[in-house]
């Protein structure tokens, strides 16, 4: 599966938000489908979307788990890739960016699969599935935390006009 996003991000017109990093609520919108086609999407988005679509993919095709993995590890590396030059930072250790993002999308895959199963609600394996999503959203925020750099105060407030 293609998903045309542009790779530079030199190329990405989303203005001084190009390297601010999506919260982990817009990469839940993304794994559901509500976001990430757009022509101005984050391309972060994007590929969220594109690796829930594969994970969704390799549920209902086993046989093609092999092909399906390439494409989420190709995924994986554009996600790392493209942060890496929009923050100007490596590739965080010991997880990537890029697998997090795979993982939240596998992992909120698996959780919709089990509700829409027709499993019983109270069933622990639904409680831990959700739980394993919301253990990794907090895991991506403190990623973006650590890899998005801090900006000062007087970088964010327009200054002030003489006299004020």
């Amino acid at each position: 599966m293609y998903v045309p996003q542009p790779d530079d991000p030199e190329q990405w017109h989303g203005g001084d938000s190009a390297a601010r990093l999506p919260d982990w609520h817009e990469l839940l919108a993304a794994f559901c489908g509500h976001i990430g086609e757009e022509p101005d999407a984050h391309p972060v988005t994007g590929w969220a979307r594109a690796l829930a679509e594969l994970h969704l993919t390799r549920r209902e095709s086993p046989l093609r788990t092999a092909e399906i993995d390439c494409r989420r590890a190709e995924i994986v590396a554009h996600v790392d890739d493209w942060i890496a030059v929009v923050t100007h930072t490596r590739r965080p250790a010991p997880q990537s960016l890029g697998a997090v993002v795979d993982a939240m999308a596998a992992a909120q895959v698996r959780a919709v699969a089990l509700l829409r199963g027709g499993a019983d609600i109270d069933d622990e394996r639904i409680h831990s599935a959700w739980s394993l999503l919301a253990s990794l959203a907090d895991e991506w925020s403190e990623l973006v935390r650590r890899t998005t750099p801090v900006v000062a105060p007087e970088q964010i407030l327009p200054p002030r006009a003489a006299g004020q």
